[in-house]
C-alpha cells in the first residue's frame, strides 16, 4: 500500500513538471513565434510595394503592428515602410500607436514625429525630372523630403489640383506627353504652392533602338569569327558586341531620357555598319588596278621642270610613292575590300594633284599681273577695294563692305591687252608698263603683295593682318615678311 501511494505521489509530481515545463516553453518561444510573424509581414509588405499593390501593403502593415502595437521599433519600421506610398497612412499608423500607448509614455522621437505632421507641408522632389523621354515611367515622391502626415493630390490635364483631385498613392503613371500638377496637405489643411512638371514621351527611338540591338544580336550569332570569306575578325566583333551591351543596359532601364536612347542609337548604328563592312568578301581590284596603270602612265611620260608642259619640282616622286602604296595593297591577298577601296580613293586623288601639278602656259599679258594685285578704292565712302589677278579668277572685296568672287570664263588677248568674260560681266586689261594697267579705262598701279600691306597699313593699321588679308590671297608668310622689315 505504502509503495502504491509513493508511485502515485512520484506519477503526479513528473506530470506537474511536464505541464510546467511546457508552459514555461510557450513562454519562452512566443516572442520568437512573433517575431518571425511580424517580419514576414513586412517582408510582404516590402513585396506588395515592388508590385505596386499599395493598399495590399498597407493592409499587411496594419496586420504587422496589431501582432505588437506597443512596439515603437516596429511602428518606425511600419513608417518607414509607408511613407513611400502615402504621408497621410503613415500618420495613421502613429496614431494607433499613441493610443495604445498613452500620450504620457511617448519618446522624444515619436513626439517629434507628431510635430512635423503639424509643420508646413513641403513642396515634393520626384524621382523623375522634367524631359523627354522615349517610354512609360513611373513617377514616385521622394519620401525623405515630406512629412509624416502630408496628402498629395495631382491632375495630368493641366488643371489646377486640390483634395477633389487624384491622391497620390505609392506612383504617378506616365504613359504620354503629359503636364503632371501637385498639391499637398498636412493634418491642418495647410497646403503647398502647385508644382508643375512636364514630361514628354517619344517611343519611336525606343522601338527603333530595340530593332537595332535585336539585328546587333543577329549578325553577331550568326557571323563566324575567322579568316574566310563571310567571316569576322574577333576585334570587330567585339566592337560591336561593346556598343550592343551598352545599348542593353540602357534600354533595360525603367526611365530611359530621349538624348541617351537617341546616342545610343546612333552609336550602333555606326556599329552595325562597320559590322558590315568588315565582313569578309570576295575583294575586286579591277578599280584599283585601273588607276595603278593611269599612275604609271602619267609617271612615266612626264617630266620635272620649269617648262610649259612639265610639272612642278616633287610631284612625281609623291606621285610614284601613291603609286607604290597602291601596289602593295594590290599584292596584298589579304587585303580587304574597304582597304582596296580605301588605296583607290587615295590614288585617285594623288593622281588629281599631279595633274595640277603641270606648268601651264601663259600668255605674256597675263605673266606680269598674274598674282599681282591693284587698289581701286582707298577712301572713307568706299573702303578700301582689291583686286587680285589668278589664272581662273579676279578676287573682288572692300575691306568696308561686302565682296564678290568673278570666275574667268573665257580670255582673249591682243598685243598688250587681254579682255576676259566674267561671271561678273566684261573686263579689259592694258598692261602700260611693269608697274601700270589701264583697267577698263581707269588706270592703276600693279602691288606685290609687300606693298599691298603697306597701303592697308598706311590707311587701316588694324587690318593689316592675316585675319583681314587672307580674303585677297595674302599668305602669314607676307605678313611675317612686311612686319619684320616694315
Amino acid at each position: 500500500m505504502v509503495r502504491d501511494t509513493n508511485k502515485k505521489k512520484v506519477f503526479v509530481i513528473v506530470i506537474a513538471l511536464i505541464v510546467i515545463l511546457g508552459v514555461a516553453y510557450k513562454v519562452a518561444l512566443a516572442p520568437m513565434i512573433k517575431s518571425k510573424q511580424i517580419n514576414a509581414k513586412i517582408q510582404q509588405a516590402k513585396e506588395y510595394i515592388v508590385q505596386d499593390e499599395f493598399e495590399k501593403s498597407i493592409d499587411v502593415l496594419e496586420q504587422a503592428q496589431n501582432l505588437d502595437i506597443k512596439d515603437e521599433n516596429l511602428l518606425l519600421k511600419i513608417i518607414d515602410i509607408s511613407m513611400s506610398i502615402d504621408g497621410e497612412s503613415a500618420y495613421e499608423f502613429l496614431e494607433r500607436y499613441v493610443k495604445a500607448v498613452g500620450e504620457d509614455n511617448l519618446s522624444s522621437h515619436i513626439k517629434n514625429l507628431l510635430n512635423s505632421a503639424k509643420q508646413s507641408p513641403k513642396e515634393v522632389e520626384l524621382n523623375v525630372s522634367e524631359g523627354k523621354y522615349v517610354s512609360p515611367m513611373e513617377i514616385k515622391i521622394n519620401s525623405d523630403r515630406i512629412n509624416i502626415g502630408n496628402s498629395y493630390y495631382y491632375t495630368t490635364n493641366g488643371d489646377i489640383p486640390d483634395k477633389s483631385c487624384t491622391k497620390y498613392i505609392g506612383n504617378i503613371y506616365i504613359t504620354k506627353t503629359t503636364t503632371l500638377k501637385l498639391i499637398g496637405y498636412n493634418q491642418d489643411g495647410k497646403c503647398t504652392n502647385v508644382q508643375t512638371f512636364k514630361y514628354s514621351i517619344d517611343e519611336s527611338i525606343f522601338d527603333e533602338l530595340n530593332d537595332n540591338i535585336q539585328n546587333s544580336k543577329k549578325l553577331i550569332s550568326e557571323t563566324k569569327v575567322g579568316n574566310a570569306i563571310g567571316n569576322i575578325s574577333k576585334e570587330d566583333r567585339n566592337k560591336l558586341k561593346y556598343v550592343l551591351e551598352n545599348a542593353q543596359k540602357l534600354i533595360n532601364n525603367k526611365i530611359i531620357k530621349y538624348n541617351e536612347a537617341n546616342d545610343i542609337n546612333e552609336e550602333l548604328i555606326d556599329a552595325i555598319k562597320d559590322f558590315k563592312d568588315n565582313i569578309i568578301r570576295p575583294v575586286d581590284k579591277d578599280e584599283l588596278k585601273n588607276y595603278i596603270n593611269k599612275g604609271e602612265d602619267l609617271y612615266n611620260n612626264s617630266s620635272e621642270g620649269k617648262k610649259t608642259g612639265q610639272y612642278k619640282s616633287g610631284s612625281r616622286s609623291k606621285l610614284k610613292s601613291s603609286i607604290n602604296d597602291a601596289k602593295e595593297i594590290y599584292d596584298n591577298e589579304s587585303a580587304t575590300q574597304k582597304e582596296v577601296d580605301n588605296q583607290v580613293s587615295k590614288l585617285e586623288n594623288a593622281i588629281n594633284i599631279f595633274r595640277r601639278s603641270k606648268i601651264k602656259q601663259q600668255s605674256s599679258v597675263e605673266q606680269k599681273i598674274l598674282g599681282k594685285y591693284v587698289v581701286f578704292a582707298n577712301d572713307e565712302n568706299s573702303g578700301l577695294g582689291i583686286y587680285k589677278f589668278t589664272r581662273s579668277q579676279i578676287i573682288a572685296g572692300y575691306m568696308a563692305s561686302e565682296g564678290f568672287n568673278a570666275t574667268i570664263l573665257s580670255r582673249r588677248e591682243s598685243g598688250n591687252t587681254i579682255y576676259y568674260s566674267t561671271s561678273q560681266g566684261d573686263i579689259y586689261v592694258k598692261v602700260i608698263n611693269s608697274d601700270t594697267i589701264d583697267f577698263n579705262g581707269e588706270i592703276y598701279t600693279l602691288l606685290n603683295a609687300y606693298q599691298l600691306i603697306g597701303v592697308v597699313y598706311d590707311r587701316w593699321p588694324d587690318m593689316a593682318n592675316y585675319e583681314y588679308l587672307s580674303y585677297f590671297g595674302v599668305s602669314q608668310s607676307d605678313i611675317n615678311y612686311f612686319y619684320s622689315h616694315h
